[in-house]
């Protein structure tokens, strides 16, 4: 099969990224947060914080994971017995693995087979049972000239017998289409990564979303991914970590950056858009990079929890941010608030900042809440920044129900 050429690979050899970040796993969210991986946090009283009655647990996992085979070994140099003894030894409760398939793949008879026998077998490699990672499979559909997206939790095979190539060919979007129906997640990944006047080749590399980055006009099928995908890779641990750390002198500027954007394109398509986090390791390493509030630890918590937009990214503790109405609950991220003109906003950690539309709120003390005015009729994102993470959005008065635009 044609595999990614080598500017998919970010960079330079990875495994140096082994000390650059901490593995956090395996948190609850009760009264406060607690793991063995991260120091311990002052007691807050509870006239100050009230005690949190949360049905959901913390699954910290890696999106974005190569391994070969199906990988070429030129570009990616972990196998599946190395990347489950990784995923052990980093505690994660789960682990997306996508290898890369070329774009339109699914419009030739070839290649169609190619892919799905190879995922198959990554699939029959996958190990079950108790104390293993939740190992999902999926793929990292691989288009040079307008962008990545990261497809998983759909039956591949059943989505392929449901579109031919030949119906592929004449409207190509039917495959995504038909993937979204059968309980797919698509991810933009790395929608921001613009080349970087830089002496290492790769950094020159444009791996952006192009409906994010260039004038169309696009294909149809990337019209309708750009439309209709449930979430984007906001933290991409290679860019933040080696690109903008090392090239641009501040690791915050894309995963802001990229925040950003969806602060201004949430009001804009009037839908849900929800951030997620990745290592994109092709070496050795995994992290734990996004963290979903999930109801059960399995594949259907991870991707429940994902949809319904209950993650934050980077670190755990935005996953304590919560928002509620005046005399109503305290609501997680992914939540909808309607006809509101006055919301509280809370959370727990050592360094606490709160956004409204983007823009930044005054800086709070652990467990305090922030009263903040909106306007009736008009869409207010609200997500917050907690110690080194940063939550999903909040919803209010935005003019869609809870999971709009998120196939459940």
């Amino acid at each position: 099969m044609t595999r990614a050429p080598e500017t998919t690979v970010l960079f330079f050899a990875l495994t140096f990224l082994a000390g650059c970040s901490r593995s956090i796993s395996h948190h609850l969210l009760d009264a406060g947060m607690s793991s063995a991986h991260r120091p311990a946090r002052p007691e807050i009283p509870a006239a100050v914080l009230p005690e949190a009655k949360s049905p959901y647990q913390i699954l910290g996992g890696d999106m974005h994971c190569h391994v070969s085979p199906p990988d070429s070994p030129r570009h990616v140099s972990r196998g599946m017995e190395e990347t489950v003894e990784l995923a052990h030894a980093e505690g994660l409760d789960f682990v997306v693995l996508t290898p890369h398939v070329p774009a339109r793949f699914f419009q030739n008879d070839r290649l169609r087979e190619e892919v799905r026998e190879e995922l198959a077998a990554l699939e029959r490699a996958v190990p079950r049972g108790e104390g293993e990672p939740i190992f999902i499979v999926g793929f990292e559909y691989t288009d040079h000239r307008y962008g990545h997206i990261g497809a998983s939790f759909a039956d591949l095979g059943a989505v392929l017998a449901e579109v031919s190539a030949t119906a592929a060919v004449e409207e190509p979007a039917r495959f995504f289409q038909a993937y979204l129906r059968r309980g797919g997640l698509l991810v933009v990944n790395h929608p921001l990564l613009t080349p970087v006047d830089s002496i290492i080749r790769m950094a020159r590399a444009n791996l952006s979303w192009r409906p994010f980055t260039a004038p169309g006009p696009y294909p149809a099928e990337i019209v309708d991914l750009d439309q209709n995908a449930q979430a984007f890779e906001v933290y991409n641990l290679a860019v933040t970590e080696l690109r903008d750390r090392f090239l641009l002198g501040d690791s915050l500027t894309t995963l802001e950056a990229t925040l950003a954007r969806l602060d201004r394109e949430i009001p804009l398509r009037a839908r849900p858009l929800v951030p997620v986090g990745g290592s994109d390791s092709h070496s050795g390493h995994l992290r734990a990079a996004t963290f979903v509030l999930a109801e059960e630890r399995s594949a259907k918590g991870v991707r429940e929890g994902i949809v319904a937009g209950r993650v934050c990214v980077r670190d755990p503790a935005a996953c304590s941010f919560e928002v509620r109405a005046a005399g109503g609950a305290w609501l997680p991220p992914g939540s909808v608030i309607r006809d509101a003109t006055m919301v509280e906003v809370r959370a727990r950690g050592e360094e606490i900042r709160f956004f409204a539309n983007g823009t930044v709120l005054a800086p709070e003390e652990s467990g305090h809440t922030v009263f903040v005015p909106v306007t009736p009729g008009q869409c207010s994102v609200l997500r917050a920044r907690v110690d080194a993470g940063y939550s999903g959005p909040v919803y209010v008065n935005c003019p869609f129900s809870l999971g709009a635009g998120l196939t459940p």
